[in-house]
């Protein structure tokens, strides 16, 4: 997927929300951060889209950043209605404490141009540790 945003369109369809679970730590030789989320987006078009794609921007303490773009969208590609709400649960892993996470999604309109999400922040305080 090419995600230069001179050649992708961007289009503000959806409005974006999460809910976070909280952040786990596994006790291994190499701890790996683990931060739960549920993601809630809702279709403020006024046409249908499709969703095909994801475009990840994960920060770790320490200025690691890592950029995943991958097809489908949570192993789905759905079709959103007007109105239409769609949810997933899941995570992402990280090598130190996350500071920052960020998610585009990749779609097509009712006329099958394509185009990009701004991104969506999830809030600072999403990262505070457990402990």
């Amino acid at each position: 997927m090419n995600t230069n945003p001179r050649i992708l369109p961007t289009l503000d369809c959806l409005d974006m929300g999460v809910t976070m679970s909280g952040i786990s730590i596994s006790r291994s030789p190499r701890p790996e951060y683990r931060l739960s989320f549920r993601l809630q987006m809702r279709n403020k078009s006024h046409h249908s889209i499709r969703l095909i794609g994801r475009k990840w921007v994960l920060r770790e303490r320490g200025g690691k950043t890592r950029i995943i773009e991958a097809a489908n969208v949570f192993n789905q590609q759905p079709v959103l209605t007007p109105e239409a709400v769609f949810c997933y649960g899941g995570s992402q892993c990280f090598s130190t404490p996350p500071t920052g996470v960020e998610i585009s999604l990749f779609g097509s309109d009712s006329r099958n141009r394509p185009f990009i999400t701004p991104p969506y922040s999830f809030p600072r305080g999403s990262f505070s540790l457990p402990w």
